[in-house]
């Protein structure tokens, strides 16, 4: 009934609807949980232009969703906002899953948002071209800033990584701290202060 019905909203079939739904169990979602998520699934198949199919989107969502901490009531806004970072910074949806699932990690270990999470891939992939160099330098970037002798060099330079609550800060607002630190810096400080802060 839920593929049916999603077929009739969607431009997918209920056979293609279906085929998400499986995707989403085999993820670990209950039957109320896949029936939630089937809409935004297929909403991000057919956002991505053909990239993903019905069944990539699902496995997409539900890694994102598990990878984040993510309820299945965020799982429309979670689509769209993928969507927008595919846009925004001319990312392929066919990529999105070797890109967050690399991010993650780091995003994890920093507890950063799927927002913030997408926003840092996109810029750091305007730098360095190639998804999965992209994906890796963000994740390795903010494992590097959990470590708390990374953070205590930071502490040096009057940038903070945690707030006054000890909860990790949003990730670009620890780098645009950094920026204007940094241009203080001669070119040989920075390279110094760079390489023995976060390593090669």
């Amino acid at each position: 009934g839920a593929a049916i019905d999603a077929g009739i909203a969607t431009q997918y079939s209920p056979t293609e609807a279906t085929m998400g739904l499986r995707e989403l169990a085999q993820a670990g979602f209950n039957a109320q949980e896949s029936m939630r998520l089937l809409i935004p699934v297929l909403d991000l198949a057919a956002g991505s232009l053909g990239e993903l199919t019905p069944q990539q989107a699902a496995g997409l969502a539900a890694q994102s969703m598990k990878a984040f901490g993510l309820s299945t009531d965020q799982a429309s806004i979670s689509v769209d906002r993928m969507l927008q970072a595919v846009n925004v910074f001319a990312l392929n949806a066919s990529e999105l899953p070797l890109a967050l699932g690399t991010a993650s990690r780091g995003a994890q270990a920093l507890h950063q948002s799927l927002s913030e999470t997408l926003i840092a891939l996109g810029l750091v992939n305007n730098v360095i071209p190639g998804v999965e160099r992209a994906s890796t330098a963000v994740a390795v970037s903010m494992e590097r800033m959990a470590d708390p002798k990374v953070q205590g060099h930071l502490r040096g330079i009057g940038v903070a990584v945690t707030d006054s609550q000890g909860r990790f800060r949003s990730f670009l607002d620890i780098v645009g701290d950094m920026a204007p630190q940094l241009d203080r810096m001669s070119e040989a400080q920075r390279s110094a202060f760079l390489l023995s802060t976060f390593g090669r």
